[in-house]
């Protein structure tokens, strides 16, 4: 195992011990839950073997049986209910840890980062709330049978404890390239579920420019990619699957076999020549599927772990990103900001977004960045909030150099895009997050058009990236939140596309108070904003035009 995988698995169990309590009351649980069955099967046989050797039916044994059934049910749903909360506030941790990080990573946008968001808690719940449920239960459970077994007979307690040595050494050699194949496919999945998302968000302009049919086939080929991808993880997880069921039923076979010859009397041993003890050949007979019950869940959960792997490898990186890239302490003072003979390009493209750029921002004041789509206006907002690092030219805050410029800018500006991020939460946590949220008063009066729509008022539970508010509410609430979380540098990419009139008319004034005490760089196609803008720059295909 290489060290990012270690890396990964040890990050995962440092997350189980944070809900290590509500695992250990799961697995109380459990035992019980194996208890009661172990009972209940010794009930069942001892009915079962009176009624055919003796004829006498006993009902009060069989009533014995059916309330320890009833209990081994009853332990399993609350065991079960026990670790699915333990995975769920996992999880959600871990997306309260990931969600800063994710609103200030402007390199992908809200679409892209939502797509991430829930596709990472789609692939880390279950390895939470159910593979590791699984085994610990397989363990437990296992060596519970195990000692019973081979208290009531010790080579079938033999051929339990084979296939409990067979069984994981199978599921690691089929595991083998299935982490691989599952972070190919959250890579894939996150990037064109993005490519799609915005497919369809144009989808009336690729009609209207009769552009369609080459759409198709670019859609369809990312389409085949993904379904490829898709198919190459089930085919894992049937592969496992189908080998875990013909191990099994090739030992249940064995032991089912053996039971049947020493009840012949044909094996040797203690009983031979006097048949074996029938009531205890069912007793372990009907145990036998049970010693496989957990570890068959296990096993067809062990892709989760897979998955698991493979988002913690995604998401390790974002959430443990220095805060500082340097030794060197930034200090939070805005003295300078100048950006001179800035090139950059994305890697692996040789084409140039942005072309000997010059710029010397004041420190606080309206600049509006303009310039046609594709020109590198949010190429370069991005490179003034920290996203990205120029290495050709120099952008420097307070005279620095462009790696302690790029932590300032991380650490002091605020961003937001034409597609705001919404977190999963109320929208009273949307807009104070952390902040202490006594006061309800200390908020921009403008949000009153928002909360006054809502039943639930400040309750109200977002999710999915804000499905619940229209696009202009979302860039409301996003930028109450820049108010209420102030930094120096407030940066906002389009923030008035696709909205109404009256929300633009609501927003430029918020806009305008917001550069009286800071900088506030603002890419818009918006003309209203000229005449309110300090400084306008304008960008045509990456070549700076002229500076106003």
């Amino acid at each position: 195992m290489d060290s990012t995988k270690e890396s990964a698995s040890r990050w995962l169990n440092k997350k189980i011990a944070e809900a290590k309590y509500i695992y250990i009351l799961a697995s109380f649980l459990v035992i019980l839950s194996a208890g009661c069955f172990v009972v209940f099967c010794w009930y069942l046989s001892a009915f079962t073997a009176t009624w055919l050797y003796e004829g006498l039916i006993l009902p009060r044994t069989l009533i014995y049986a059916a309330a320890f059934l009833t209990g081994r049910y009853i332990f399993a749903h609350f065991a079960s209910q026990a670790n699915y909360n333990a995975g769920n506030s996992i999880v959600r941790k871990i997306k309260k840890e990931l969600y800063p990080k994710l609103l200030h990573n402007n390199e992908t946008d809200s679409i892209a980062s939502t797509l991430f968001v829930t596709r990472i808690s789609d692939d880390l719940k279950p390895y939470f709330a159910f593979f590791m449920p699984y085994a610990m239960a397989s363990v437990l459970v296992s060596l519970l049978l195990l000692i019973v077994s081979f208290g009531m007979e010790k080579w079938v307690g033999f051929v339990l404890i084979i296939s409990l040595i067979v069984i994981p050494m199978q599921m690691i050699v089929i595991g083998i390239g299935a982490e691989a194949l599952h972070k190919k496919h959250i890579d894939l999945f996150v990037k064109y579920s993005a490519v799609f998302h915005n497919r369809l968000q144009t989808i009336a302009e690729i009609v209207n420019l009769d552009n369609f049919n080459p759409q198709y086939q670019f859609l369809s080929e990312k389409s085949k990619k993904l379904n490829d991808a898709t198919t190459s993880v089930m085919r894992v997880a049937i592969l496992s699957s189908a080998v875990l069921e013909l191990f099994v039923t090739i030992c249940i076979a064995v032991i089912a076999i053996y039971l049947g010859m020493s009840l012949l009397g044909i094996m040797t041993g203690p009983n031979y020549g006097n048949g074996y003890d029938f009531r205890v050949a069912l007793f372990l007979l009907t145990l036998t599927p049970y010693f496989f019950f957990y570890l068959r869940k296990f096993v067809s959960a062990y892709h989760d772990r897979n998955r698991a792997l493979a988002s913690a490898e995604l998401i390790i990186p974002i959430l443990k990103e220095d805060k500082h890239s340097s030794s060197e302490k930034v200090e939070k003072e805005f003295n300078s900001f100048d950006i001179s003979n800035l090139t950059f390009s994305y890697p692996d493209s040789a084409v140039k977004v942005l072309h000997d750029i010059q710029l010397k921002l004041p420190l606080k004041g309206l600049v509006l960045v303009k310039g046609i789509s594709g020109s590198g206006k949010s190429t370069l907002l991005k490179i003034c909030a920290g996203s990205l690092l120029a290495k050709e030219g120099k952008v420097s805050v307070n005279g620095k150099d462009n790696v302690w410029s790029n932590q300032w800018l991380k650490d002091n500006t605020s961003y937001m895009n034409q597609f705001p991020f919404i977190f999963d939460g109320t929208l009273e946590y949307n807009i104070f997050l952390e902040k202490k949220t006594g006061n309800k008063n200390d908020y921009p009066a403008f949000l009153d058009k928002i909360i006054n729509k809502k039943t639930e008022g400040w309750q109200t539970l977002l999710s999915h990236n804000g499905k619940q508010l229209s696009g202009g509410e979302k860039q409301l609430v996003t930028l109450a939140r820049m108010m209420m979380h102030p930094r120096p540098i407030a940066i906002l990419d389009e923030p008035t596309a696709n909205l109404d009139a009256d929300t633009v008319g609501i927003i430029l004034p918020q806009i305008t108070k917001l550069a009286e005490d800071r900088l506030v760089l603002v890419a818009s196609h918006e003309e209203r904003f000229d005449a309110i803008a300090d400084i306008i720059l304008n960008l045509n295909w990456g070549e700076q035009m002229h500076y106003e």
